[in-house]
């Protein structure tokens, strides 16, 4: 509170206090005179103390080595440490700066590059396109905005699911995936992601989330087929057989395209599911329009592992306690997204967009 206070208004908080020994009436006069209601009376007691121990309502010069952030030959060398390699985190701009001869801490790095107006912007992680993957996604973004402005509780009829796996040891930090520019560079991580550990099956619509189903070990097309029809069917069963419509959604890995998959859900989901040769085709290497990839699996994980899980049973534990954390509400803002997310793919010709 102190630095807030001008000179003037400190000497006059000191002049007070001297007059009525008291430093609650003190603040309170202040308060008044400068109309003012966040001057306390522990701001006056450090105002007088220092003033009786340095003569001086003034703050003492800063101790410690000056700062380097604006030193232009410092500056200098930072930037043509982030041209060379953009990628670089300040930690390793501190390390390579330091074997040249100019030592830097890694936060003063950081604020260097604050101070220029750079900034470290996060990739995404995207599966790269073939060649002809952005007319399905034409045909699928399409097809599905066609229905639902047909029917407008076609959205909310589908429920999106997807397998995802866990491992002990984390998932991918894209925190140490930086890019240091003045402006977004729309950076895009194209990358196959197949990581072993802990397979879940999930399953989210605009009534929350069904789950999490732990597979044991690879998935395959019997393991799914024993997922769907022992597992999902029996909680989905009464609701379809009331006359709900349930659109189901997967995407086309081989567990899912087996043919006695589709033959099962040929007559479980009758012109009601989307899927590889399915009722709707599904666009494949299409994570960014499935509200299981891009919500839910990020979500979860971020959930799970702030948890730091050490064994399997703690990181099923986890799992399953971070789906039931997530309301029913969100998720039925975030299913109803998928409307906009098409309309971005129409925009964008089928490729990847911006979120």
């Amino acid at each position: 509170m102190e630095n807030r206070l001008s000179t003037e208004e400190r000497i006059k908080a000191v002049k007070y206090f001297y007059k009525c020994s008291n430093y609650s009436n003190t603040a309170k006069q202040l308060n008044v005179e400068l109309n003012k209601e966040t001057i306390q009376p522990s701001t006056i007691q450090r105002l007088v103390k220092k003033f009786e121990n340095t003569g001086s309502v003034c703050d003492l010069p800063k101790s410690g080595r000056p700062s380097v952030i604006n030193d232009f030959n410092i500056q200098t060398a930072v930037l043509r440490e982030v041209n060379a390699t953009p990628t670089s985190s300040c930690r390793r701009i501190a390390c390579q700066l330091d074997g040249s001869g100019d030592e830097i801490s890694y936060r003063s790095v950081h604020r260097c590059l604050r101070s220029m107006g750079l900034k470290p912007y996060i990739p995404r992680l995207f599966h790269a396109l073939h060649e002809d993957d952005s007319d399905r996604r034409l045909h699928f973004a399409e097809e599905f905005l066609a229905y639902a402005e047909e029917n407008v509780s076609f959205v909310n009829s589908i429920l999106w699911s997807d397998e995802a796996v866990f491992k002990l040891n984390g998932h991918i930090n894209r925190h140490n995936c930086i890019y240091w520019r003045s402006n977004n560079p729309h950076e895009i991580i194209e990358k196959e992601v197949n990581l072993p550990g802990v397979t879940v099956w999930c399953g989210i619509s605009s009534q929350g989330i069904i789950g999490p189903y732990f597979f044991d070990g690879t998935v395959s097309g019997s393991s799914y087929l024993e997922m769907l029809s022992e597992w999902l069917w029996p909680q989905i069963e009464s609701r379809i057989q009331g006359g709900e419509r349930i659109i189901f959604q997967h995407d086309g890995a081989t567990p899912h395209f087996a043919i006695i998959v589709r033959d099962w859900l040929n007559a479980k989901f009758p012109a009601s599911w989307i899927g590889r040769r399915g009722w709707m085709e599904w666009p494949p290497r299409s994570p960014d329009l499935t509200p299981s990839d891009f919500f839910l699996w990020g979500t979860l994980k971020d959930l799970v592992y702030n948890r730091k899980p050490q064994t399997i049973e703690e990181l099923t534990a986890a799992i399953t306690d971070g789906v039931q954390s997530i309301d029913n509400e969100l998720c039925q803002r975030v299913c109803q997204s998928v409307s906009s997310r098409l309309q971005k793919c129409l925009n964008s010709d089928g490729h990847h967009f911006e979120d």
